[in-house]
């Protein structure tokens, strides 16, 4: 029997609701709902963005953002809502660094990541000012994002997004939009902390300075992520919201300004969360020297204002003013009136070091208009954030849908439509929540738990043990928590139906990218989406189907028109997370491994190895082991203990800073030439001192060491109770 994938992540789990107090009105309720079969309508949508691109050559119109547009009509502004005239994330301290995003095309990872640290740091109560920081990896996310599951992964392996360029660093210059980071990150991948996967090539090769462009790691050598660290986090993804865009959109693609967008941005950032938004820039990356059209680069000041610009570039939001003078920017370009967003580039800072110097902007920052009209997919994110910094155990992902997101497509039906997925449980677990991607804003979604009975025949022949439902101001990733666990035996099959419903609508929808057969000539990036029998089914005019078959139709249908069958699709966003009941204890005797000197990667590993857990104690000075390796264990290499037994280790802070005073590379200087002096030290996590800079990531989560098993992946977890953007 083929056995159900599932991953073992890291996470945090207090349920903490998401208080944004914005109810929009119904959505979409002035579009009938459509009649046609589910499989129809997504083979529609598929000729159309394919006979799109045929017309323009305009690779773009391949990809689909329109799933969460919202109408004028559908959204309603936040009613007798007072917001301050001005606000400013960077004076409540919860601001990270501007960083540099050199020599890559990948803001859109810099953009996402801005919004979670300062989101994290918002929840935990945390401040620059008080010395602590979250400092996360932009590297892991994007490079796990463009490529695919590793064979011998079980029955999804080979999904995901495949390069043909012979130089593997290429797939960081390919860009994404915003929605690509949810769909990593829901699936247990990242965030891990910077010191785990740093942004830099592992050789520490520097880039030159060159007029206009500023010194960075060389985009040569070797940028790869090790392969184990795809299904680490440093802390779980809770929910991320798709906020409406303040540039509206009408049926025709032309602008109007939507109130509703500017509201529900104020909204996330009066709750701590920064939004990360795309939009048209004059230049997409560092050191780039197009004519000046859009921004005024005396006060750093942009306007957008051409109604067909596409998205070349993704920021953070961290605040606003609403009395930013319309004069300020390129005259004769002005808009219509003042206000403006305070917005975190990922392009360096004038006072920062290498490797994130950089002279653009206002010490990285920059006004963006309320009323740029290329504004796009504004999205924010909240994470479970009670245990973040300490020690975890595993726990339990049951999923399926593992193919990055170019944009979700979603149609919608009359009749009673549904979704679900159907997992085998590896092991024994409780299922405590369930999780499902929405698109429109005021979605309800009910979840179904089913236990089935053997040779069941659909994903409601079993025992229902709960039924909850939700309503989500907006479109987006999801998680529910259920009152109570339910266990699972090993081996036990059951299943997760979801039914959404917008308005009077029922909506499905699910993910789609350009296959392999859609590759046009010079592309370099295809993706491959796996859907097997058994693993995902559909509900319509109240029958079951297989959608691996209803896939396989949708491909046959668009294989007989001029374009022929261009994209992939993924199973449906649905997941299941639990935790492990717990094997009985093994009594067998191992030995323990010598850690002195390991990173804690390393040394993590070799305790799996041995089949002995780990746990970081308070970190130390030593005049003997560098920072950011284990200085001591407490139980002595060669003791015989059981396996599953304790290991604590501590890791080493490097010499006392009493006695000896740190090297810091400084900015560059004039003529280019990079600092010869080490970089900054890694920042570690100290249990007990929180003067120290802290930062979760690997180092906080007791990682199982091997990535992937035949059909398993393992990884850590807490316990608690259009165009891509570059």
């Amino acid at each position: 029997m083929r056995r159900t994938l599932f991953v073992r992540l890291a996470r945090c789990a207090v349920a903490c609701a998401l208080a944004m107090g914005l109810v929009p009105a119904v959505a979409f309720a002035n579009e009938a709902p459509a009649e046609r079969g589910v499989v129809e309508l997504f083979a529609d949508k598929a000729a159309e963005a394919s006979a799109r691109y045929a017309a323009t050559g305009n690779r773009d119109d391949l990809h689909d953002a329109s799933a969460y547009e919202s109408g004028a009509d559908s959204i309603a502004a936040l009613a007798n809502k007072a917001f301050p005239e001005t606000y400013d994330l960077r004076d409540e301290g919860v601001v990270t660094p501007v960083k540099s995003q050199s020599p890559w095309g990948t803001c859109w990872s810099f953009g996402a990541i801005a919004a979670c640290e300062t989101s994290i740091m918002s929840d935990l109560g945390w401040t620059v000012d008080a010395g602590q920081t979250v400092d996360l990896s932009e590297l892991q996310v994007a490079w796990f994002a463009y490529r695919p599951l590793p064979d011998g992964s079980g029955s999804q392996a080979g999904e995901g997004r495949h390069s043909t360029d012979p130089n593997p660093n290429a797939i960081l210059d390919l860009g994404a939009m915003p929605y690509t980071v949810t769909s990593v990150l829901s699936s247990g991948i990242g965030p891990v902390a910077e010191s785990d996967a740093p942004y830099r090539n592992k050789e520490g090769i520097i880039a030159k300075d060159q007029p206009g462009n500023p010194v960075c790691y060389a985009p040569v050598g070797d940028w790869s992520v090790d392969e184990r660290l795809r299904f680490r986090q440093a802390v779980e993804l809770e929910e991320s919201s798709v906020l409406p865009s303040p540039a509206g959109k009408d049926e025709d693609g032309s602008y109007h300004y939507q109130q509703a967008g500017t509201d529900a941005i104020k909204e996330n950032l009066l709750a701590g969360r920064a939004v990360e938004i795309g939009f048209e820039a004059d230049t997409s990356r560092p050191g780039q020297t197009d004519p000046e059209k859009y921004i005024n680069t005396e006060t750093w000041a942009h306007y957008t204002y051409d109604e067909d610009a596409e998205v070349t570039h993704a920021v953070a939001i961290v605040g606003w003013d609403d009395s930013y003078s319309k004069d300020n920017f390129l005259e004769g370009h002005r808009p219509e009136r003042d206000g403006a967003w305070i917005v975190k580039n990922s392009w360096g800072a004038a006072s920062n070091e290498f490797p994130n110097w950089g002279e653009w902007g206002d010490e990285g920052y920059f006004y963006l208009s309320y009323y740029d009209k290329s504004l796009e997919v504004p999205e924010s994110f909240k994470f479970y954030t009670e245990t973040y910094g300490q020690t975890a155990d595993y726990y339990l992902i049951n999923q399926y849908d593992y193919l990055p997101s170019d944009g979700v497509t979603s149609v919608q039906k009359n009749e009673e439509a549904a979704m679900a997925n159907v997992f085998e449980a590896e092991e024994g677990q409780r299922v405590r929540s369930l999780s499902c991607e929405t698109s429109k804003p005021n979605t309800t979604a009910t979840y179904e738990l089913y236990r089935l009975r053997d040779g069941f025949a659909n994903p409601r022949d079993g025992e229902l043990l709960t039924t909850v439902s939700e309503t989500y101001d907006y479109g987006g990733y999801h998680r529910i928590e259920l009152d109570e666990g339910f266990p699972m035996e090993q081996g036990e099959r059951f299943s997760v139906v979801v039914t959404e419903r917008c308005g009077d609508a029922y909506e499905v929808l699910t993910d789609k990218a350009v296959n392999k057969d859609g590759m046009a000539e010079g592309d370099t990036i295809y993706s491959v989406g796996v859907v097997n029998p058994g693993e995902s089914y559909l509900l319509e005019n109240g029958e079951w189907s297989d959608w691996s078959d209803d896939v396989a139709a949708i491909k046959e249908a668009a294989a007989a028109t001029p374009e022929g069958d261009v994209f992939d699709y993924d199973n449906f966003a649905i997941k299941a997370y639990a935790d492990p009941m717990g094997a009985p204890p093994i009594h067998e005797a191992t030995s323990v491994p010598d850690l002195a000197g390991l990173t804690e990667t390393d040394a993590l590993a070799a305790l799996e190895r041995a089949g002995l857990r780990g746990e970081a104690g308070e970190a130390e000075h030593s005049d003997v082991v560098e920072a950011g390796r284990v200085a001591r264990q407490e139980t002595e290499a060669g003791t015989e203990v059981d396996r599953g037994y304790l290991v604590t280790y501590f890791l080493s802070l490097g010499k006392d800073p009493a006695t000896v005073v740190p090297d810091k590379p400084d900015k560059p200087a004039s003529d280019g030439e990079p600092s010869e002096a080490a970089p900054n030290p890694k920042r570690l996590v100290s249990t007990g001192d929180d003067a120290i800079p802290t930062t979760a990531g690997l180092a906080t989560v007791a990682a199982l060491g091997a990535c992937i098993a035949a059909a398993a992946f393992a990884a850590r977890r807490r316990k608690r109770r259009n165009e891509p953007l570059r």
